[in-house]
């Protein structure tokens, strides 16, 4: 299988936005405000790379090895992010730890909330409809969220970094987002996409990037905002189908 990247600046995709803005910018040439959809294509997701914790470590990027001290390297590819398929019982949240709901009633029901080593539980929210868990291990948060709505269940996962620094980042199971910071604002570099998926680059000011995947049912988004000089990336992946039965 083929792996099908898209660099922006080799398409001619690179875009200026006005603060505020109806563009997305990353260079000196512009896409109207309409949002630009990068075709899919066959990609076979790279393994991620692990120590001996079963943390994933970040590769060697634009940024030197693994970023500078002060900033969070990307980690490799990974699709254990994803979120492929609608059902109750034990999830793993990335490597921040798990959560276990059941849906009895038509009504969601938090079972345990089971932090991984090294990672702080905020409260969760639990409504009859609405269920989310977020661990914390700065400068990185988790969060996983359970919603109920008309007979549909949308589950999702949700990977925001601080101080990130430039690379690649993987998009739960929909494929990865590179970026450079290029002055005051931030420069998009490969939108990478797996098998069945599409991604949208969306308007957006100088200072941030937003690319959307879809694949069906299947959702999952990358944003990237710079603010103060600090970059915060954040990683979205969801799905929703018919409310499990028991």
């Amino acid at each position: 299988m083929n792996r099908r990247m898209w660099p922006a600046a080799a398409s001619a995709l690179a875009v200026v936005a006005l603060l505020g803005g109806c563009g997305l910018g990353f260079g000196d040439e512009m896409i109207g405000g309409q949002a630009t959809t990068v075709g899919a294509g066959p990609a076979v997701p790279e393994p991620p790379t692990r120590t001996d914790q079963g943390h994933e470590v970040g590769p060697t990027g634009a940024s030197g090895a693994g970023g500078t001290a002060s900033q969070t390297a990307p980690a490799s590819g990974s699709r254990v992010a994803g979120v492929t398929e609608v059902r109750d019982g034990a999830w793993d949240v990335g490597d921040a730890g798990q959560v276990k709901f059941l849906v009895k009633d038509g009504q969601l029901e938090l079972m345990s909330v089971t932090p991984a080593g090294g990672w702080q539980q905020t409260p969760p929210v639990k409504q009859p409809d609405d269920l989310e868990v977020r661990f914390t291990q700065a400068p990185t948060t988790w969060s996983f969220q359970v919603r109920l709505r008309d007979g549909s269940m949308t589950i999702s996962k949700e990977k925001s970094i601080a101080r990130a620094g430039d690379g690649s980042y993987p998009v739960g199971a929909a494929g990865s987002v590179s970026f450079t910071t290029s002055g005051s604002g931030l420069k998009l570099g490969d939108v990478v996409t797996e098998n069945g998926w599409t991604a949208t680059t969306q308007p957006t000011p100088p200072s941030s990037i937003s690319v959307s995947f879809g694949d069906g049912a299947k959702a999952a988004s990358f944003t990237a905002t710079q603010a103060q000089g600090a970059v915060t990336v954040s990683t979205r992946s969801e799905l929703s189908g018919p409310v499990p039965t028991s």
